[in-house]
């Protein structure tokens, strides 16, 4: 039997929230309860890196990209959602912040991405990392399927907007932060 580590990560993580719904259900702790269950998470790394090598599985894709590991054609994108890393530390916050984010789930992403859309993100703001990318009507399954977001998976974050009050960064502000990042580190 192949273990697959992408099942057993959703799955430690569902496992995880539900055993902390029943604590609080079972229990009644003095506190309350909220979770926040992000997509990809892209942006800037603000800690210290000891190597490229050290970055969280999202931001690595991008890092490969910069690198040149896609040149010969983006894969697809997999996961068409994501949110910046600092968006979602200021959901965090704000679910300590806001009483009426008690006893609530949040999805919280900004938005669709696809793999074409952070390859023309550094093309257009890292002009020293353009031969290190496919030329941008080179073909593959970097882009959406059939070129459209039609296709995928609906999202609602209206939960996150309204009762947050959380408006996302765009993904090339995201991209281009976290390539400024990884440049301090030798990219």
């Amino acid at each position: 039997m192949q273990v697959n580590d992408t099942n057993n990560f959703a799955a430690s993580k569902t496992f995880a929230e539900r055993a902390a719904w029943d604590f609080v259900r079972d229990e009644k702790p003095n506190f309350t309860l909220s979770t926040v269950n992000p997509p990809m998470v892209f942006g800037p790394v603000v800690n210290y890196l000891n190597s490229l090598d050290s970055l969280n599985t999202s931001n690595q894709r991008i890092r490969d990209f910069a690198q040149g590991k896609a040149k010969n054609g983006l894969p697809n994108s997999g996961v068409y959602l994501w949110i910046d890393v600092r968006d979602l530390a200021l959901i965090h916050v704000r679910q300590i912040e806001v009483p009426e984010a008690a006893g609530k789930r949040f999805f919280a992403t900004a938005g669709y991405f696809s793999n074409k859309e952070i390859a023309d993100a550094i093309r257009n703001n890292f002009p020293e990392y353009k031969d290190n990318l496919p030329a941008a009507d080179a073909p593959g399954d970097g882009d959406y399927p059939n070129g459209s977001t039609e296709s995928l998976h609906k999202y609602d974050n209206s939960r996150v907007v309204k009762t947050l009050g959380i408006k996302f960064r765009t993904l090339e502000e995201s991209v281009v932060d976290l390539v400024k990042s990884l440049k301090t580190v030798g990219l």
